[in-house]
């Protein structure tokens, strides 16, 4: 049932926000689209992708899974593909995982621990880039309803990302953290004490590592301003009037953490934030602009798909004989 009312949050509230902006697809059909600019937004959408895959086999190898760039560049394409095939992050995530732990046998914890902490730092840098942004140059217009939860999104955005640093800095600078009695505790319960232990200790790894963090860090950046890019670059080609590129290092990182809500794939979150933004900044087509950055994100994504299928037909043909497994 919360499945169902996920899916039916998000299909509302497309429907109201096509209903209500329906003037700019009657626009959108006699403006002529800038499919250079369109070109551009794919290729700063896929740097951004490989600045996150770089991150994730930064992390993975910083505590002793073996992953070559190339292996966590094309995991990480098919994670992002499986994504948009299931509507949301979780598929992506355990796909990237597995894999990662089969390529480094006996490393389970370690694999879902660089999937954690890549999935983690992503989000710090993304809230701190929004609450930032906030906090500085807030939304102009004047104060509604869609403003007051803009901002309440921000602050908590901000709290967030500032009690994620702290946890960062606790796990680099507290190497002896399982030695703690709530964690000594911890790590003495059936079944999840092992596997507690075993991610501890692979997290102190990271404390002997620092700057595999600060890289990590960096690299999120990147991501994040390769994302403020795309939909600055999406705005051009298709309303042609967009906010200025400075405007969208306000509007993009808002958006993305509307993205994050709890709803399939963020959908619906990402687009009302961005339709609500560009109005603020005096500008229509935000609706729009936030179908093409999905348009964006769904072709970069389907080189996953390429990279899956090319893949299977590897493994087929090193044993054709091979039964598929159930």
């Amino acid at each position: 049932m919360l499945t169902v009312a996920k899916y039916g949050a998000s299909v509302g509230i497309l429907a109201v926000l096509i209903y209500k902006y329906r003037d700019q697809f009657v626009q959108f059909v006699d403006t002529p689209i800038g499919y250079h600019w369109l070109a551009l937004a794919l290729l700063t959408m896929l740097l951004a992708f490989l600045a996150s895959y770089i991150r994730w086999q930064q992390l993975s190898v910083a505590i002793g899974l073996e992953l070559e760039t190339s292996a966590a560049i094309q995991l990480g394409f098919i994670g992002s593909f499986f994504n948009i095939v299931t509507i949301g992050v979780v598929g992506g995530d355990s796909l990237r995982a597995f894999y990662a732990a089969r390529h480094s046998p006996g490393r389970i914890p370690e694999a879902i621990l660089s999937v954690f902490i890549d999935r983690v730092i992503g989000l710090i840098v993304m809230c701190g880039f929004a609450a930032t942004a906030f906090w500085i140059n807030g939304v102009p217009g004047e104060e509604t309803i869609e403003k007051q939860a803009i901002a309440f999104g921000c602050n908590f955005a901000g709290v967030a990302s500032m009690c994620g640093c702290v946890a960062l800095l606790v796990m680099l600078f507290v190497p002896g953290l399982k030695y703690w009695k709530v964690m000594r505790w911890a790590v003495a319960l059936p079944k999840i004490g092992d596997l507690l232990e075993r991610v501890m200790d692979a997290a102190a790894l990271y404390g002997q590592r620092k700057i595999v963090i600060v890289k990590a860090i960096l690299l999120s950046v990147i991501t994040n301003t390769m994302f403020s890019i795309t939909i600055y670059l999406v705005g051009l080609s298709i309303t042609q009037s967009p906010p200025t590129l400075n405007d969208h290092f306000v509007i993009a990182p808002i958006s993305m953490v509307a993205n994050s809500l709890p709803l399939p794939g963020g959908i619906g979150g990402m687009e009302a934030a961005l339709a609500y933004l560009y109005s603020c900044f005096g500008r229509d087509g935000g609706l729009l602009v936030a179908l093409g950055y999905r348009l964006c994100i769904l072709s970069v994504s389907l080189i996953g798909w390429v990279v899956w299928l090319m893949s299977s037909n590897r493994l087929k043909s090193a044993n054709p004989h091979a039964m598929p497994e159930q």
